[in-house]
């Protein structure tokens, strides 16, 4: 948006000047002016200087003159404006030829005119340029700060920021999720899935993105073309990358207003991200301050609980069903992936956003928490009381695990659910028996598995003993399967297997063969040397639950 060449020669002080060559270039914008008057000009220059000379320090020779304008060129400058009369009495060919070839303008200037006026001149036209630039800069940052300040969305932010630049404007969260996007035609619309495609790829290859300390990144759509590009915004807040701004060059580049734009929508995106951070983390200690206390025991269940939980957005006051959501090994899965802190929240914050937003889609006094990598949901009963809450836990559990396998790839959730208690000195209880069918659903090396506390069976007796006396568990495994197991481990074989097919096939060494594509003959073989390890006889209904009860405390002690 700065001042150009093409400007430049348009001030009445250069109405007599001439472009010998370059005129690609007079596009080029101007940073400032400098008289280069010394052979080591191109040595001091950073980039964007409009240079004047007459050649004065330079040797008279072709080849030292061209070497000079070659530096300049080398070193960035925006033009080279030469003065002839004095000490050269015309301008090099060979210098024109090399403007022409760099598109670099080289302009004759008639020897009456002062560097003195035309530096004044160029100088005070850069100054103001930079004055109406930082001035609409203001403009643009306070309209889009008024958006935020008056309780704008995410919508609003795009939307004003697409008008002020006059294309399409997309703002994402940091897993590239759409927050808001402007409206756009037809084919800017095709073009935005385009470059969802190209980044998705990028991701998938493992390109790195752009760093956070980077003004914007800018990607072309197809290599070795300019346009169309996708120029992003980070937005930034402590330090770390929560989300991007993103607009679109269809056929010309963004000037520095558009920019100034996309970076004002950055800032204010980063003032409300920030404020929505800092909400849910005093909403997130609060309500695990409750659940701790609400398992702590440190609630009877009567007015002080209801009131808090109420604050806190939820009913409890008819009772609850209790459902817990968990990251499968999640430990494992950031240390496989060699995850940051800070990306380790951003996937808790990622997780516990898309189960409250599916939950709420039809428990809207529901009380959630986050609590480490789990999402805790007490859902109180519908309208119609608790006739249906079983069958909408279990769809929500569903949407649950889909919706997290979409928006987390890598990632599996399994999720446990109690049942529903009318009285709110049950609420704990509640929490008790969603956590203990995940906990069984886990040892028994279940993942994004759904499990209720009903569907448990004789595991949430084992499970309890397990807890209450680990030590007479581990006892009673050691008596029955742990010895078959050895004898597997030591002679590579499988009794083990054979006996759980043999009691899942009711006692039949027939339906037992055909399943293991075993003779019946070695089916009795094996259930003898069971017999022979434990001292149990399989084919007596007592000795028959215990071995049945040891299959399944070892897979409790499996995890």
């Amino acid at each position: 948006m700065g001042l150009r060449v093409a400007e430049i020669l348009k001030m009445p002080i250069l109405v007599d000047a001439s472009v010998l060559a370059g005129e690609k270039g007079l596009d080029r914008e101007v940073t400032q002016v400098t008289v280069g008057e010394v052979p080591d000009i191109g040595d001091w220059l950073t980039g964007g200087e409009l240079v004047l000379s007459t050649f004065f320090a330079v040797e008279t020779t072709s080849d030292a003159q061209v070497e000079f304008t070659r530096k300049i060129i080398k070193a960035g400058a925006a033009g080279l404006m030469l003065k002839p009369g004095r000490f050269i009495e015309e301008i090099d060919p060979k210098i024109i030829e090399l403007g022409r070839k760099h598109d670099f303008p080289i302009v004759e200037v008639p020897s009456e005119v002062r560097w003195t006026h035309i530096t004044a001149e160029i100088s005070e036209r850069i100054v103001g340029e930079h004055v109406a630039l930082l001035r609409r800069s203001q403009e643009i940052h306070q309209r889009l700060l008024e958006v935020v300040i008056d309780g704008g969305s995410w919508q609003s932010i795009a939307d004003t920021a697409a008008s002020l630049i006059g294309r399409p404007v997309l703002l994402e969260d940091s897993f590239h999720e759409v927050l808001a996007e402007s409206e756009r035609s037809e084919d800017e619309q095709k073009l935005v899935a385009e470059f969802e495609e190209l980044r998705k790829s990028a991701a998938a290859a493992k390109e790195k993105p752009a760093r956070a300390a980077e003004r914007y990144s800018r990607t072309p759509l197809r290599k070795k073309e300019t346009f169309p590009a996708r120029v992003t915004v980070p937005i930034i807040v402590s330090r770390d990358t929560l989300g991007y701004v993103s607009s679109f060059e269809m056929e010309t580049e963004l000037n520095e207003l558009d920019l100034v734009a996309l970076e004002s929508a950055a800032t204010v995106a980063a003032v409300e991200m920030g404020r929505e951070l800092t909400r849910m983390e005093a909403e997130t200690r609060l309500r695990g301050d409750f659940v701790d206390d609400l398992l702590g025991d440190e609630f009877d269940g009567g007015p002080t609980m209801l009131q808090r939980a109420s604050f806190l957005g939820g009913d409890l006051s008819r009772g609850c069903l209790c459902l817990i959501a968990d990251i499968d090994a999640f430990g494992e899965y950031v240390r496989d992936k060699a995850l940051t802190e800070p990306e380790v929240q951003q996937i808790k914050n990622r997780f516990f956003s898309g189960v409250k937003q599916e939950i709420r889609s039809h428990h809207e006094n529901a009380l959630l928490t986050p609590k480490s990598d789990n999402v805790i949901a007490f859902l109180p009963p519908l309208k119609d009381g608790d006739k249906q809450l079983m069958a909408i836990a279990r769809a929500t559990a569903l949407r649950i695990r889909t919706s997290c396998r979409e928006t987390l790839p890598g990632i599996t959730v399994s999720i446990g659910i109690g049942r529903f208690h009318e009285d709110p000195l049950e609420t704990r209880r509640a929490y008790r028996e969603a956590q203990s069918a995940l906990q069984v659903s886990q040892r028994l090396g279940e993942t994004g598995a759904i499990a209720t506390f009903d569907d448990m069976g004789v595991y949430k007796l084992l499970l309890g003993a397990l807890e209450e006396d680990p030590e007479e568990v581990r006892n009673f495994y050691e008596e029955t399967i742990a010895r078959i197991e050895e004898y597997d481990t030591q002679h590579n074989t499988d009794l083990v297997g054979t006996l759980e097919t043999y009691l899942t096939n009711n006692l039949s060494v027939a339906a037992t063969a055909e399943a293991l594509f075993t003779h019946r003959h070695t089916i009795r073989y094996r259930l003898g040397r069971i017999n022979d390890l434990t001292g149990l006889d399989v084919h007596r209904s007592e000795d028959q639950e215990k071995l049945g009860f040891g299959l399944k405390v070892m897979r409790l002690l499996r995890r």
